[in-house]
């Protein structure tokens, strides 16, 4: 019985009238799987883009707060006019006494140099002064090295001693925070890299699922004309490439105020992290629309377009593989 039932089952063979179409059908899926990657990686690179901008703050700067006025100084007391250091000469013999004292000293004839008086004696201006209780210098005795008592044992000379021993190794500078300027110039050169990237990716990724869905319905007609199976699995990628299509293009340049479509502009994305970092998009529904439009449909986008990618391998070994 069992061998019975083998031999129901039908058998599959070879179509050699096929194989021309088989030769097609192969360089068109090697063209579909190029533009399946190309396309793939700009929706992913949106989706990176969020992530990045969302949680990890990459193109975040810091604000810098105006710095505080400052305070005005209390008002100094009035200061009082100062008193004379020195009262003014009531008498005349008080003036003759001060000039007397502030007289310089006369020189007498035939001296070269006036006798200026001084405690202990008098001296003549230009010589040097002598103090009389100066004596004279006695030399300090020199210390003499002390020699260790008999019986104790000398220390040998140590071998460094009178080298010069390297410097130990610096250590290495520790990662100090950035200062807000710093930060500044990082964010915006993210900015700056992130925009030339995603702009060329969005232009190539709208570009790249049209050529898609035009080779997935090639192939799905090349399948018909050789009347190959297959035929229900490349109908499905069609269809889902037609939709992934729908999903990325940007409809806000097609009806004002609409803005939907999983290639996003990266400015937009900025203004509307900006706006709710300040505060502004306040209540469900804008919260929800904006991780709606910059995650959500995105990975839709993706999910699409592998399924689709499944279908299409699934359609091409049904109508490959089983022919050669």
């Amino acid at each position: 019985m069992a061998l019975d039932a083998k031999r129901d089952q039908p058998v599959r063979l070879p179509n050699p009238s096929a194989q021309p179409f088989v030769v097609a059908l192969k360089t068109t899926r090697f063209y579909a799987v190029i533009l399946f990657w190309v396309v793939m990686a700009c929706v992913l690179a949106h989706v990176a883009t969020f992530v990045l901008t969302e949680w990890v703050c990459l193109y975040d700067a810091p604000t810098v707060e105006a710095p505080a006025a400052p305070e005005p100084a209390p008002p100094k007391a009035p200061t009082e006019p100062a008193k004379d250091a020195a009262p003014a000469a009531t008498s005349w013999f008080d003036l003759l006494e001060k000039s007397a004292i502030a007289a310089p000293a006369k020189t007498q004839p035939g001296e070269l140099f006036p006798t200026v008086p001084f405690e202990g004696g008098t001296k003549k201006s230009g010589e040097p002064s002598k103090s009389p209780k100066e004596s004279p210098k006695t030399p300090l005795p020199t210390e003499q090295p002390k020699e260790p008592p008999p019986g104790t044992a000398t220390p040998p000379e140590s071998s460094t001693e009178g080298k010069v021993i390297g410097q130990p190794e610096a250590r290495p500078k520790e990662n100090l925070p950035l200062t807000p300027a710093a930060a500044r110039a990082r964010a915006q050169h993210y900015r700056t890299v992130t925009a030339e990237a995603l702009h060329p990716a969005r232009i190539v990724g709208v570009l790249a699922s049209f050529l898609l869905a035009m080779t997935v319905f090639l192939y799905l007609q090349i399948a018909l004309l050789g009347r190959l199976s297959g035929i229900r699995q490349l109908t499905n990628a069609m269809f889902l490439a037609i939709v992934f299509v729908v999903t990325i293009l940007p409809w806000e340049n097609i009806f004002e105020g609409f803005r939907a479509g999983s290639l996003f502009d990266f400015t937009q994305l900025l203004d509307a992290h900006a706006s709710r970092m300040r505060g502004s998009l306040e209540g469900t529904w804008p919260t929800v629309l904006y991780f709606g439009r910059y995650l959500v449909m995105p990975i839709v986008s993706a999910a699409i377009l592998a399924w689709s990618g499944i279908q299409f391998a699934a359609g091409y070994a049904e109508s490959v593989l089983s022919n050669e």
